[in-house]
C-alpha cells in the first residue's frame, strides 16, 4: 500500500483530522497534506515518530502492505469508544512509550494512570486500548472497583478466551486458569480499571509475564506495585474543545479552527465556555456532566453558566442520562473518596475543610503547624505529633484529593473538591470554619515591626497574602472578629510597605471600624489603627485627611495609656513628619522636640527610639540647612544605635545613610562616599543585595557619583537600583519614581533630553497615581518634565496622565 494511503488510513483510524495529527506531532498540516497525496516523503526522524505515535514497525507504515491484513486481536473491553475524547495526546504518547512491545521494561513492569477521580484516568486508557489495539495480540479489561465487578470481568475474560474452566462455579479456579493464560502467552495489554487496593492485583497478575499492565486508579502511593504516571485536569484550550463537542456545540471531529470560528460568531458562547473550563479547573468529568445538561436541555452556554454561578451544587450532583463509564456525578465522586479516607482518621475532614476555605494553590503548610492551635481541637491534636500529622497528610494526599509540594512546602486542592467540600457544610459549620481559619491565617501572618527584616517578612507574607485577601472578601464586617480587624490591619502594613497606598487604604479603615464596633471608639488599638491610615493619607500626599487621624489617634493613646507612653512619642512624631512635609517648619520643630523629650523620659536616653527620634529631627535640620546643630543629632543617635544594638544593626545603617547625605549637601564628598559604603556593607550584610535599602544607599552613591560627574559610574549604579526597586518592591512604586526622577536629572546633565523626558514621564505617572498630583515629589516632577520639554525645543503640552488600571 502506498505510503500516503496508509498514513490516512492510520489517521482516519484513530478519528483526526490533518489539522489535529500536525498539532500532535508538532509538525505543519501542509506536510501532512502533500505527503498523503504523494508529493512528497518524510525525512529519517520524522518516520521514525510518525510509527510510534501510530504503533506501528517502520515497515509496516513506509513498506507495501497491501496483500497483508492486519490482525484482530482477542478482544474483551466492556465500553464502546468515546466519540468525544478530545486531546491528552501528550500522556497517550507517554503510555505508549512506556508500554510499547518493543520495550522488555513494559512487561516487566505495571503502570499506573493516577489522579483525582473525574480527571479522565478511565477514558484515556479506554482511548488507548482502541488507538493501539493491533500492537497487542489480546486487549483484556478488568474493573476492580468491587468484588462483583472484578469477578465478572474475570469471568468475561475466561469466556473470550474459551478457557475450560470459564463455566465453573469455583472463582478462584477461573483466577487460576486466566493467570495461567497471561503467564504463557505473550503481546497482551491488561487495563486494571479504578483499582482501590493494590493488594487485589496479586489475586491474578503472574509474577512472570509476557505482555503489559496498566491501571487507573486514585491512589498515588504504589510503592512496589506499579511505576505512577501522574495525570492533571485537561489544559484550558484543550477543556474548551471537549466541552464544546460534548455539548454538541461542536461536531464530535471538530478542531481549533471551528472553535476560532466560534470566538468570531458566538463570542458570548465562546466566553461562557471559557469561564466554565476555569470554574471547573479543567475536570473532564464536571466538563462532561455540563455538556451532557446542555446537550439534553439545549439551554445554552450563557444560559448554564448563570445556573452554575447560583445552583452550583445542584448541578454537580446531576450526572445525565446515559452516563456508563462513570455513572456517578461529580459532587458523588468526591464525597464518597472525602468519606472512605475520613473513615480512616477524623482529621482528615477537618483539614480538608480548611484547605476548602483558602486558595486552591499554594496553601503553605506553616498554617496547619503554626496556626495549627485555632483549628479545632481534632487537628490542633494532630499537630502536636508530627507523625500523626504525616499520616493525615498521606491520607487526603491518598485519594489525590489533594497534592503535597514538599519542596515549595504547600498543599493544592482541585477547586471543585473545594465546591464539593463547602456545598457539604452547613451555614452555621461554614461560619465556625472560617472563624477558625481566619485566626490561625493572623497567628502565622507577620505584623511589620521596628525590628523586622523586610526580605523574610515579605517572603513569608507573599505566601499567605493570597489566602487572606479570600476570607476578608468572603466575611464580612458582621461577622467581624479582632482576629478579622488584625488581619486586615497586617494586610494594610503588607500593601503599604510596598507602595501600594490605595490598594491598602481600605484595610486600614475596616480595622478601625471592626476594632471601632467591638472595643470602642477610645481604644488604644483603635487608635493603632486610625495612625496607619493616617500614614496612608500623608504618604499618598492628602495631608489634610491624615492630621485629624493622627490627632485622633494622639488623643486617644494619652487618655488610655497617659501622657508619657512611648505610643504618644510616636503620634508626635508622625504629626512633625507630616508639617515637615508640607514646609512647615516651625510647627514640626517642636513635635519633634517634644517626641525626643518623650523618648527620652520613657525609654531611658540610650534606647533607640531615641536613636530614632535624633535622626528625624536631624533630617528636619539638615532640610533646613541646619548642617552643624543636623550632626550632632546624628552623632548622637549613630552612638546610641551602635551601643544599644550593635555596629551592624540596620538602625546604625540607617545613621550612617542620614551623615552621608548631610555630607554631600556640604560638599564633602569623600566623607560622604564612606559612609554610604559602610551603610551599604550593613544593609547587605543583613538583609542581602537586592533589599530596598541597599537600594537605597546605592542610589545615594549614584547621586554622588551624578555629582562628581563620574557618569559612567553613576549610570551603572541607577540601573542597578532601579532593577532592585522594580524587582522588591514593584514598576509602581514610590520608592521606583525616585530613581527615575534622579535618573531624569542625570540624562538631562548629559545633555541626552530624550531619555530624561522619557525617565521624568515614567516617574510622574506613578507618583501622581500613587501619591497624588497636590503631593510635593509630584509638583516637583511636573515642573521637571516641564522643563525638558522646553528645553528640548518642543511645544507646551499638557504632563501625561497616570494609567489606571
Amino acid at each position: 500500500m502506498h505510503f500516503g494511503k496508509r498514513l490516512r488510513q492510520e489517521r482516519l483510524r484513530l478519528h483526526l483530522s490533518q489539522e489535529a495529527l500536525a498539532e500532535a506531532l508538532a509538525i505543519s498540516a501542509r506536510s501532512i497534506r502533500r505527503w498523503e497525496q504523494g508529493q512528497a516523503l518524510p525525512q529519517a526522524s520524522v518516520r521514525l515518530q510518525l510509527s510510534r505515535f501510530f504503533g506501528l514497525r517502520p515497515e509496516e507504515l513506509f513498506e507495501d502492505q497491501e496483500t497483508q491484513t492486519p490482525h484482530t486481536p482477542l478482544w474483551c473491553v466492556p465500553y464502546p469508544r468515546n466519540p468525544f475524547f478530545t486531546g491528552r495526546e501528550e500522556i497517550l504518547t507517554t503510555l505508549h512509550t512506556a508500554l510499547s512491545i518493543n520495550q522488555e521494561a513494559a512487561f516487566t513492569y505495571v503502570y499506573a494512570l493516577h489522579g483525582l477521580g473525574g480527571v479522565g484516568k478511565t477514558q484515556i486508557a479506554l482511548e488507548f486500548a482502541f488507538r493501539f489495539a493491533q500492537k497487542y495480540h489480546a486487549v483484556f479489561w478488568i474493573g476492580t472497583e468491587t468484588a462483583e465487578s472484578l469477578a465478572l470481568s474475570l469471568l468475561r475474560i475466561a469466556e473470550t478466551l474459551q478457557l475450560p474452566e470459564r463455566g465453573d462455579r469455583d472463582q478462584q479456579r477461573v483466577i487460576t486458569a486466566v493467570r495461567d493464560w497471561l503467564m504463557t502467552h505473550h503481546q497482551w495489554l491488561l487495563i486494571c480499571d479504578n483499582v482501590e487496593d493494590l493488594g487485589v492485583l496479586d489475586r491474578f497478575l503472574p509474577s512472570r509475564r509476557q505482555g503489559a499492565v496498566l491501571l487507573t486508579t486514585r491512589l498515588q502511593a504504589l510503592g512496589t506495585h506499579a511505576r505512577g504516571i501522574p495525570l492533571l485536569p485537561m489544559k484550558h484550550r484543550e477543556g474548551m474543545l471537549f466541552l464544546l463537542r460534548r455539548a454538541r456545540v461542536l461536531e464530535a471531529e471538530a478542531t481549533g479552527e471551528p472553535m476560532h470560528q466560534l470566538s468570531v460568531q458566538q463570542p458570548s458562547h465562546y466566553a461562557a465556555a471559557a469561564e466554565l473550563v476555569t470554574a471547573t479547573g479543567g475536570l473532564p468529568l464536571a466538563l462532561d456532566q455540563a455538556g451532557a445538561y446542555l446537550e439534553e436541555t439545549q439551554c445554552g452556554l450563557p444560559a448554564y453558566l448563570d445556573l452554575f454561578r447560583t445552583r452550583r451544587a445542584a448541578l454537580l450532583q446531576q450526572r445525565g442520562e446515559g452516563a456508563q463509564n462513570h455513572p456517578l456525578p461529580v459532587s458523588t465522586t468526591f464525597a464518597l473518596a472525602v468519606a472512605a479516607t475520613a473513615e480512616r482518621h477524623p482529621a482528615v475532614r477537618d483539614f480538608l475543610r480548611v484547605c476548602a476555605l483558602l486558595q486552591p494553590d499554594a496553601i503553605p503548610e506553616e498554617l496547619f503547624r503554626q496556626g495549627g492551635e485555632h483549628l479545632g481541637a481534632t487537628l490542633e491534636a494532630v499537630f502536636r505529633d508530627m507523625l500523626d500529622w504525616n499520616r493525615v497528610v498521606a491520607l487526603a494526599c491518598s485519594y489525590s484529593l489533594l497534592s503535597r509540594q514538599p519542596e515549595a512546602q504547600t498543599f493544592s486542592i482541585h477547586r471543585l473538591m473545594q465546591a464539593v467540600l463547602l456545598d457539604a457544610m452547613t451555614e452555621t459549620e461554614r461560619k465556625e470554619w472560617a472563624s477558625r481559619v481566619v485566626e490561625a491565617l493572623d497567628a502565622v501572618f507577620p505584623e511589620v515591626q521596628p525590628t523586622t527584616e523586610f526580605a523574610p517578612w515579605k517572603k513569608q507574607c507573599d505566601r499567605l497574602v493570597p489566602h487572606v485577601l479570600l476570607c476578608l472578601h468572603r466575611i464580612g464586617d458582621a461577622e467581624g472578629s479582632l482576629a478579622l480587624a488584625s488581619l486586615a490591619y497586617k494586610v494594610g502594613q503588607y500593601l503599604r510597605e510596598g507602595g501600594q497606598y490605595a490598594e491598602a487604604e481600605p484595610f486600614y479603615q475596616r480595622a478601625v471600624h471592626i476594632r471601632e464596633q467591638l472595643l470602642g471608639s477610645d481604644h488604644p488599638e483603635v487608635a493603632r489603627a486610625l495612625n496607619n491610615l493616617a500614614l496612608i493619607y500623608w504618604k499618598k500626599g492628602q495631608y489634610t485627611e491624615a492630621e485629624p487621624l493622627f490627632q485622633r489617634a494622639l488623643y486617644i493613646w494619652r487618655q488610655a495609656l497617659g501622657p508619657s507612653h512611648p505610643f504618644i512619642a510616636v503620634a508626635l512624631n508622625n504629626l512633625a513628619i507630616l508639617n515637615a512635609e508640607q514646609g512647615k517648619y516651625a510647627e514640626a520643630e517642636p513635635l519633634f522636640q517634644r517626641a525626643l523629650h518623650l523618648s527620652e523620659q520613657s525609654q531611658g536616653p540610650e534606647h533607640p527610639d531615641v536613636a530614632r527620634a535624633l535622626h528625624n529631627l536631624a533630617e528636619l535640620y539638615t532640610g533646613q540647612g541646619k548642617y552643624a546643630e543636623a550632626e550632632l543629632l546624628l552623632q548622637r543617635g549613630l552612638s546610641i544605635s551602635r551601643q544599644a544594638l550593635g555596629p551592624d544593626d540596620p538602625l546604625v545603617a540607617h545613621a550612617l545613610y542620614n551623615l552621608a547625605e548631610l555630607s554631600q549637601e556640604q560638599g564633602r564628598y569623600a566623607e560622604a562616599e564612606s559612609l554610604y559604603q559602610q551603610a551599604l556593607r550593613i544593609n547587605e550584610q543583613n538583609q542581602g543585595a537586592e533589599s530596598p535599602d541597599v537600594a537605597l544607599a546605592l542610589n545615594g552613591l549614584a547621586n554622588l557619583s551624578r555629582e562628581q560627574g563620574r557618569y559612567a559610574e553613576a549610570k551603572a549604579l541607577y540601573q542597578q537600583v532601579l532593577s532592585i526597586r522594580e524587582q522588591q518592591l514593584g514598576q509602581q512604586h514610590p520608592e521606583t519614581a525616585q530613581t527615575l526622577y534622579d535618573m531624569a536629572i542625570f540624562s538631562q546633565k548629559q545633555g541626552d533630553l530624550g531619555k530624561a523626558l522619557s525617565f521624568a514621564e515614567r516617574a510622574l505617572k506613578i507618583r501622581s497615581l500613587s501619591l497624588g498630583d497636590a503631593h510635593p515629589k509630584t509638583v516637583a516632577t511636573r515642573e521637571l518634565y516641564a522643563q525638558l520639554v522646553q528645553e528640548q525645543g518642543g511645544a507646551e503640552q499638557d504632563p501625561p496622565s497616570p494609567e489606571t488600571s
